[in-house]
């Protein structure tokens, strides 16, 4: 019987995970989504009420908005800018950078688009198609409706005055009669959580599929890439192999692993070159493409792949819920019990740790259980990296987390210096990483070298591997490279490691202290949770920090974590 025909059990659903959307005051719908007869979709709509940036409600009624962050690229494969001098805004960008991004907002209520500058401005037009983005305030003029052609491209037509919305480097109007094209590109860290929108399930690898049937997202099968590459996109699963149209998972990428983008009722759809839709089929919801039109069915969300870990006790035994509510060391065997995710909280400024079936840790007394259902005060820990592969948990009354001797998690007053205080780390859902700072991604120089700088568009991807000397256990590991390779699964322990290429050289440190693939022999590399945004400091073999500079060279400088750039991990 083949998979998809398969029963699959009922089970509970949880609380889901709520999309990032905005409040807005409520406005009026004047005529839906029709398709043309010039072979790309139209969306008229008429808006009439104002809006500001603050969170407002309209005779006590909200409205969601569906927000995107992309960079919007025109046929001369240039990007539209956002300048903060004078706001002024042109097609001149080469790359994807803090300029070029925009966040494309979609009211659900009107079925209607505006765009929004990384300057939290937005775009309007005239009657005479002057283009203007230097107010944070909405009126009839920012208004736009989405078309699509077949390649995957975007059109942007004012509501108000029916022209379309063009030209190149300082010459950008909104006065063409005739669609004028952009290309999408999701300013995503690569690495996420996919959503099927109606069916409320993740996406998951499955031996030789893709199953849309996770109610939580969890582990490392639940992580998916989303890849960009020429206005197009792939689907690559956990195991590095590439999401075919027909179902199957492969180690090539052809025009038939090959999607594009568009925007049905907020939220995304992916098309595959013979104009089928992304869907997910039968009771294990396998993800494949089938509908020549976009509906419910094709609906999927982005969300953020949070870190998620397992943590070890001084018993060397793992920190696991298996046996209830109380946190206790007591398991070998690693299971969905023995996984907890990190979410930081900026209002808190430290992380709360999530179960597998949505509980918080929060402190009860002397003890630590998975009770909570909501977050809080009590459900916050500091997090502090020891080194050589070890953590620390403080609670929000300054007092410690310590393993007892029967396993379990106890607070003590008192920070406790023995090794007893500790625990060691590992990252479970990340069977492949993507390292990117505020300058852009890590990757190589260009094709000709092996250096590696920080300011890349496009990601680079790497992977972490258990070393087989033993030395697993001081936290050391190694990190391969994977442009053209596929993933294998492997527990990923934290803090030391190696970084392979993807032909099988290593990281190392140069004279002039820069980092490069070209090591023929595995070089140490240290990790370090950052105590903030699951960020992490990376620590070269002569003891130094990496330090990412704007002109995108990358040195082993830093002697101080707190003065290392923080990457996203």
């Amino acid at each position: 019987m083949h998979s998809a025909l398969r029963p699959k059990p009922p089970v509970k659903i949880p609380p889901s995970l709520i999309p990032t959307t905005i409040d807005h005051p409520s406005q009026s719908l004047i005529r839906k989504s029709s398709i043309q007869q010039n072979d790309h979709h139209q969306k008229s709509i008429k808006i009439t009420s104002d809006y500001r940036h603050t969170s407002l409600s309209l005779n006590h009624t909200t409205i969601a908005r569906c927000c995107w962050s992309l960079g919007l690229r025109n046929s001369n494969g240039k990007y539209l800018t956002s300048e903060s001098f004078g706001n002024k805004i042109n097609a001149t960008g080469t790359s994807l950078k803090r300029k070029q991004i925009w966040t494309i907002i979609y009211n659900f209520q009107n079925d209607c688009v505006y765009l929004q500058s990384s300057l939290s401005h937005y775009l309007s037009t005239d009657k005479y198609g002057r283009l203007n983005c230097d107010s944070n305030k909405l009126n009839d003029d920012c208004y736009f409706q989405l078309e699509y052609n077949r390649i995957g491209q975007w059109a942007f037509k004012s509501v108000t005055y029916h022209m379309y919305f063009g030209g190149d480097n300082d010459h950008l109007h909104c006065f063409s009669k005739s669609p004028e094209w952009w290309s999408p590109h999701l300013a995503v860290h690569p690495q996420i959580n996919l959503k099927h929108v109606l069916r409320k399930r993740y996406a998951k690898l499955d031996d030789d599929e893709i199953h849309v049937d996770e109610i939580v997202p969890w582990g490392s099968d639940a992580i998916i890439a989303v890849e960009y590459l020429n206005d197009h996109y792939c689907i690559r699963s956990s195991n590095g192999f590439y999401v075919h149209k027909d179902g199957k998972l492969t180690t090539i990428k052809t025009n038939e692993t090959l999607f594009t983008i568009e925007l049905y009722k907020g939220y995304l759809t992916f098309k595959d070159c013979d104009q089928s839709y992304l869907t997910a089929i039968g009771p294990l919801g396998i993800l494949t493409t089938r509908n020549k039109i976009a509906g419910k069915d094709e609906q999927f969300l982005l969300e953020e792949s949070k870190l998620q870990i397992c943590l070890v006790a001084p018993n060397g035994k793992l920190v696991s819920i298996k046996q209830g509510i109380d946190l206790s060391a007591n398991q070998y065997e690693r299971d969905h019990s023995s996984i907890f995710q990190l979410e930081y909280d900026d209002d808190f400024h430290a992380y709360h740790i999530r179960t597998y079936d949505n509980k918080y840790w929060k402190i009860e007394g002397f003890n630590v259980q998975a009770i909570a259902d909501k977050r809080s005060i009590e459900t916050s820990f500091q997090i502090q990296s020891a080194g050589h592969g070890r953590i620390k948990f403080q609670t929000s009354n300054e007092k410690f987390l310590v393993p007892h001797a029967t396993g379990h998690l106890r607070v003590v007053n008192e920070q406790i210096s023995s090794n007893d205080a500790y625990f060691s780390i590992k990252f479970i859902n990340r069977p492949f990483c993507i390292f990117k700072c505020d300058f852009g991604h890590i990757g190589y120089r260009n094709k000709q070298s092996r250096i590696l700088e920080c300011n890349k568009a496009l990601s680079t991807l790497f992977s972490l591997e258990e070393p087989h000397d033993g030395t697993h256990s001081e936290g050391i590991v190694y990190l391969k490279g994977l442009e053209n390779s596929t993933i294998s699964i492997k527990i990923i322990r934290v803090f030391l490691f190696f970084v392979l290429g993807s032909d099988g050289v290593y990281w190392e440190i140069l004279n002039d202290l820069s980092i490069c693939v070209s090591g023929c022999e595995p070089s140490k590399f240290a990790l370090e949770l950052c105590p903030s945004h699951s960020r992490v400091v990376i620590k070269a073999p002569n003891g130094m920090y990496l330090r990412a500079e704007q002109n995108g060279s990358i040195q082993a400088t830093c002697q101080n974590s707190r003065q290392a750039t923080q990457w996203e991990f």
